[in-house]
């Protein structure tokens, strides 16, 4: 309205027409339009929380490459897939294990094993070995020893050159190390395994992808034990995703909008886990804004359990880019590790502004 003859009635009064305000405001004309929308028709195309599907995995070009010339390479190496909670290590796993053809040749005659050491048939070195035993006989059709021979070393390595003669090459992904690594009396146990192993892949009798939230050499350094792994593995870390990949997630479910995308953006980061929920939040409440509200209600917890995850420096490096006052300047290597795993932007700024709220609360 621009102008009333008496507010107190009905008597009229003139206004701005809608399309003057058009031509002048655009993005109002934009944020009516977001306002308004209908609700997408169909199931929910967003999901967050459980491992993405290969044939809904997104991105990750760099990662699959690094590891394609690790496990796929003429002489196999070994590759420590790194990355902190949520950010898609199980999600990559599975992708190499049901897309295996992209990472080795036939010729490479690759067998995967999958072995997730959350469950506890894996807390004891006898159950990883009895897991790898039947994980060879579901692929080839045949035990390559006995289970009673799961303790006598000599039968296991007969059994694993057995493979090699015949031309196949063992490919075990080992999902969730600190399931094993927790505590150091749990770890301790799983030392002459470790040991044992790495000499079996040194030997080339087997390949291995271990997932973990930190370095290997890092996860036994914190309970003052030393690697047996040390020299074997190249690191691979899974941080956000490509610019083109986390938008393509977003546009499965809502067609192009440059405005959408700087918002999606500006919440997520690009990290994945956190754009499936935006989009998920969006598609199910159809406004901006509340589906901004609920984001930050589902994504704090999620929150705390990286914050509790983080060193203490990593933790003060983060403060410091919010403008930490007096706090000491960020160390440049603990600065680039947090951009790798995406919680930095190369700008300096944090990967979401609601992330950046939540940590301003924990000074």
């Amino acid at each position: 309205m621009h102008l009333s003859r008496d507010e107190g009635n009905d008597l009229g009064g003139r206004a701005v027409s809608a399309q003057m305000i058009v031509k002048h405001f655009p993005e109002i004309a934009l944020l009516n339009k977001q306002l308004h929308q209908s609700k997408p028709e169909g199931d929910n195309p967003f999901e967050y929380g459980l491992p993405v599907p290969p044939q809904r995995f997104y991105g990750r070009r760099k990662e699959i490459l690094e590891i394609k010339n690790r496990i796929g390479a003429i002489s196999p190496q070994c590759v420590n897939l790194i990355g902190l909670r949520r950010n898609g290590k199980t999600s990559i796993l599975r992708y190499i294990k049901e897309k295996i053809s992209e990472f080795c040749s036939p010729q490479q005659k690759p067998l995967v094993v999958f072995l997730d050491l959350t469950s506890k048939n894996f807390h004891t070195p006898e159950g990883i070995i009895e897991g790898l035993r039947r994980g060879i006989q579901k692929l080839t059709g045949n035990y390559p020893w006995l289970k009673e021979d799961n303790e006598d070393g000599f039968a296991v390595e007969d059994g694993l050159q057995v493979l090699v003669d015949e031309g196949y090459r063992l490919i075990i992904l080992l999902d969730e190390f600190e399931a094993i690594a927790s505590k150091k009396d749990r770890l301790e146990l799983f030392q002459d395994w470790g040991e044992d192993w790495r000499s079996k892949a040194c030997a080339g009798l087997l390949t291995m992808v271990i997932a973990s939230k930190r370095p290997l050499n890092e996860v036994y350094e914190t309970l003052s034990m030393g690697s047996p792994f040390a020299n074997i593995f190249s690191t691979t870390i899974l941080g956000a995703l490509e610019e083109e990949a986390w938008q393509s997630i977003i546009q499965k479910g809502f067609p192009a909008n440059s405005a959408l995308l700087e918002w999606v953006d500006e919440l997520a980061g690009g990290l994945p886990y956190y754009v499936q929920m935006m989009g998920a939040m969006l598609w199910q409440y159809g406004n901006q804004e509340i589906a901004k509200n609920e984001f930050n209600f589902q994504a704090k917890p999620r929150f705390e359990e990286l914050w509790k995850d983080l060193t203490e420096v990593e933790r003060l490096a983060l403060c410091y880019e919010l403008g930490g006052g007096n706090l000491p300047i960020s160390d440049r290597a603990i600065v680039d590790r947090l951009q790798r795993h995406g919680l930095l932007r190369k700008n300096g700024g944090l990967f979401s502004s609601v992330f950046a709220e939540f940590v301003k609360g924990q000074r």
